[in-house]
């Protein structure tokens, strides 16, 4: 039935060979994650996720691009000792991103600067890996093991990650901290600890994601949303005051390590402003701009940072302009926002990865065929949104069950993480690259929406569920 359903889900699409595709990688999938046990599907999902990972990277060889440019640049002068980095326009103001800059240094300074970028696109294997496992780690608190299995298999075959991987973004190794620490707070299956210990370790983790991309931050405030709940629910004083320990752990280990990083980076002298941002109102700015959609433009950029403003200058000229493009037309603000819930949810980033190739109108060799890469393009871009729109239905027929059956308490974080960042980036700026770091949890609440579809039709096989769709009077309730 899950085959059937899916197979619908794409057949609304006009039929093109991602939807064969799709169909057959969900098909195996189903095999796999039926037929294989608990410990040989964990070897089977590291292996897999990472090996289709290796094979990309080795397969396209992605050139550094933008701010992961500046960012590798800046991080071979730190591996040299050379901290005049520190003292470019771009690390005074986003001084935040001197933590990536710090571990890719050191990954230059073990591998050194010649095989340096191979090194960091294979941890970003290794980071994609574990959020993929993972994924599989805290839906199996929530759902049954075949729909955990299949929401972290699915995941691993989402065209995005697969493809960015080759970028050296801060996003891989962020999310992979995130995304391990709840795992620590939530897990009750393998995690022992009390929950005090787990509240530690936990705002560590994220501290260290914080380090890497401020991205952490949406999930502090999740967990207070969360804790909040759970002080309300709570049965007791001892349970209100269980619950205020735990997110006090958390919330004061997370801001004591990032206070503590951004102090040492300050004193050491790799960059005077430590882990701050200085400029927090560009991001509205540029996010507010209706003839740009919401995304970086280069207008913007000149109109800021062209003419040697100084700091307060750039201040008032951008809270004077997010004034100006928050009072326009409420219809046209409305469309700016339809503009980027698209541009944010739903387009694809995969043009980070490979358009060097797509410039170029190279040809590859598939199958014993020259095929045109924008072709390629054209069915890894179908590919691509066809995992997105079938990650969301299944979430979305996930959270409707919920209004009939209270939903489990955990579940309130990856759902508090997708609606924060939903409104947080209707007002500041958007890249469908943005969308990295919530994709995993919308992997983990399509588990819900795979849990009703086992659950409907448990214990049926192929022929059955067929003869079932075809004669549904026959299995009416009280008819069998």
């Amino acid at each position: 039935m899950l085959i059937i359903f899916l197979g619908a889900i794409c057949f609304l699409m006009v039929f093109r060979m991602a939807t064969a595709i799709f169909i057959v990688y969900t098909a195996l999938a189903l095999i796999l994650v039926k037929r294989i046990g608990n410990r040989g599907f964990i070897i089977f999902i590291i292996l897999g996720t990472f090996l289709i990972r290796l094979i990309y990277i080795c397969t396209v060889n992605t050139p550094l691009d933008s701010d992961f440019e500046l960012l590798y640049e800046a991080a071979v002068l730190f591996s040299q000792g050379d901290y005049s980095f520190g003292q470019q326009v771009y690390f005074q103001e986003w001084a935040y991103q001197t933590g990536f800059v710090i571990y890719q240094g050191l990954v230059i300074k073990i591998f050194g600067q010649a095989g340096s970028i191979l090194a960091l696109k294979i941890l970003n294997c290794i980071w994609n890996t574990g959020i993929t496992l993972l994924i599989y780690l805290i839906a199996r608190n929530f759902f049954g093991e075949k729909p955990s299995r299949l929401a972290s298999v699915l995941y691993s075959g989402f065209v995005f990650p697969v493809t960015f991987v080759s970028v050296l973004s801060n996003q891989h190794i962020s999310t992979f901290f995130i995304m391990l620490a709840l795992y620590f707070l939530l897990d009750k299956r393998v995690i022992r600890l009390r929950s005090l210990f787990r509240s530690l370790i936990a705002g560590f983790l994220l501290a260290l994601g914080y380090i890497m991309r401020p991205d952490a931050l949406i999930v502090m405030a999740s967990l207070a949303v969360y804790f909040f709940v759970l002080l309300l629910r709570a049965e007791n004083m001892r349970q209100k005051l269980e619950k205020a320990m735990q997110f006090l752990a958390v919330s004061l280990t997370f801001l004591a390590l990032t206070r503590l990083a951004s102090y040492a980076i300050r004193e050491s002298g790799i960059n005077g402003q430590g882990l701050k941002n200085n400029n927090f109102y560009w991001k509205f700015m540029v996010g507010l701009n209706y003839d740009s959609g919401g995304r970086y433009n280069e207008q913007d950029y000149q109109l800021v940072y062209g003419g040697n403003k100084s700091i307060e200058e750039k201040k008032e000229l951008e809270k004077a302009l997010i004034r100006e493009r928050l009072g326009i037309n409420p219809l046209k603000l409305a469309n700016l926002f339809l503009q980027k819930i698209q541009n944010m949810w739903c387009e694809n980033a995969l043009d980070w990865s490979y358009k060097h190739l797509l410039e170029s109108d190279r040809t590859v060799n598939l199958l014993f065929s020259h095929v045109r890469f924008s072709d390629v393009d054209a069915v890894l871009k179908d590919l691509n949104e066809l995992f997105i729109y079938a990650s969301m239905i299944l979430s979305l027929l996930g959270t409707l069950a919920w209004r009939k059956a209270r939903m489990h308490d955990g579940l309130l974080i990856p759902v508090a993480i997708l609606a924060a960042s939903f409104v947080l980036y209707l007002f500041i700026e958007v890249q469908p690259r943005y969308a990295y770091m919530q994709q995993p949890f919308l992997f983990i609440l399509s588990g819900s929406g795979l849990e009703i579809i086992y659950r409907a039709f448990n214990g049926f096989s192929l022929g059955q569920v067929w003869a079932r769709l075809r004669d549904p009077m026959k299995y009416r309730p009280g008819q069998q």
